[in-house]
This record gives structure tokens, sequence and C-alpha cells, in this order.
């Protein structure tokens, strides 16, 4: 598409320096067009501006959406991890490195603290802070069976939760993965001008050469 904005706008100037001349040597004055190229390049310009602009602001929403991710903050986080028996009860539990939390896992998660990952509530009832990743103003209760998502906030009790979701697979992974493709993705109309341009492009080589040969 830029080769066409190139050929465009050169065309235009070319022509209009040589319409120029030739009116001041000819007295025969045509019509030039030097406005045409400038304001096509400026619109160009202008598109390209924007869209780096909203690139821009969609890098800076990945970034935020990165620093709500429960990642290891130092060289080391750990999470309580419990072994409970058919019943639910606690059988045994060890601290283990949150990145290695698996599917099934029954977490502790205290209060103040991050959800780890997505999960379901086995044991415990307290208000979670969801607004980082629904937006709810509200608190949410969260009792027995209820999901959870990672990166919400437990406020006062502490939670046992079963992980069902970790890595890439949780609620705001997803999220984050969708924004990155938007941001590299092109939209329709845009799709449908580039292969415009490159239809046209060929056109013009393989004309070219014709009339070469």
């Amino acid at each position: 598409m830029d080769v066409l904005v190139v050929v465009g706008t050169t065309a235009c100037y070319v022509y209009s320096v040589y319409a120029l001349l030739y009116g001041a040597i000819s007295g025969f004055w045509s019509p030039t067009y030097f406005e045409t190229s400038a304001m096509l390049i400026t619109f160009v310009l202008l598109g390209e501006y924007l869209e780096t602009l909203a690139k821009g602001k969609t890098s800076d929403a990945i970034k935020k959406l990165v620093e709500l991710t429960p990642v290891p903050t130092r060289f080391f986080r750990s999470e309580m991890r419990y072994t409970t028996d058919k019943c639910g009860r606690v059988i045994s539990q060890r601290e283990i490195d949150a990145l290695l939390i698996q599917p099934g896992d029954v977490l502790k998660v205290l209060p103040g603290a991050k959800v780890p990952v997505d999960g379901v509530v086995v044991w415990g009832s307290n208000h979670v802070n969801k607004s980082m990743v629904t937006g709810e103003s509200v608190l949410v209760l969260k009792e027995v069976n209820s999901v959870v998502i990672g990166s919400t906030i437990n406020l006062h009790g502490s939670l046992h939760i079963q992980a069902t979701k970790v890595d890439s697979n949780t609620v705001l992974s997803q999220i984050i993965l969708v924004v990155e493709t938007s941001q590299t993705s092109k939209a329709p109309i845009q799709k449908f001008a580039d292969y415009v341009s490159i239809i046209w492009h060929v056109f013009c080589q393989n004309s070219v050469m014709t009339l070469a040969n």
C-alpha cells in the first residue's frame, strides 16, 4: 500500500512541476495538483499516527493486565497446598512454589492475598474483590462451590480453593491473549485495502513488463 501512495503522490508532484514549467514557457497553464500530493501524504501519515497511538494504548492495557497476574514478585513465592480425603478433610499440607500449581491442587488463600489461579472454593466463606478483572465495584461473596478467578483479592477470612485452570488457561491469561491478538491483527477494511493494493501492484507490474516487451 505504501508503494501505491508513493507512486500516486510522486506522479501528482512530477506532473504539477511539468505543468508549471510548461505554462511558464508556453503561456498555456494547466491545472496543478501540489495540494493533492500534500493532502494524500498528510492523510496517510495521520492514519499511521492514529494507528500507532491506538497500539500504544493497547500495549499499556496489556501491561496493566500482566501486572494483575499473580506471578512471583521476588525470586520465590509460595502457596500452601493441601491434601484432602474423600470427605474433604485435610490430611496433609506443604508449601510449594506458586509456579508448580497444578489443576486439582487445594490451596489456601490468606486474607488480603490474590487468588493464585482460577478455581472452586472447597472450604470457607468470604467476600472477594473482582473489580480488577471484571470491573464489579461490589464485593462478591464466595462460599463452598463458588467459582473464583485468579488475580482477584481475598479480603478478610481464609479460603481453600481447588485449582481448575492454571497458567495460560486462566481467565486473565485469556483476556491478555485476546487483547494481544486484537493488537496484531488488522481490521477487515484494512485487510481488504491491502488485498486491493496487492492486486493493483501486480497489475501495474505486468503492464510495465508487457509494454517493455
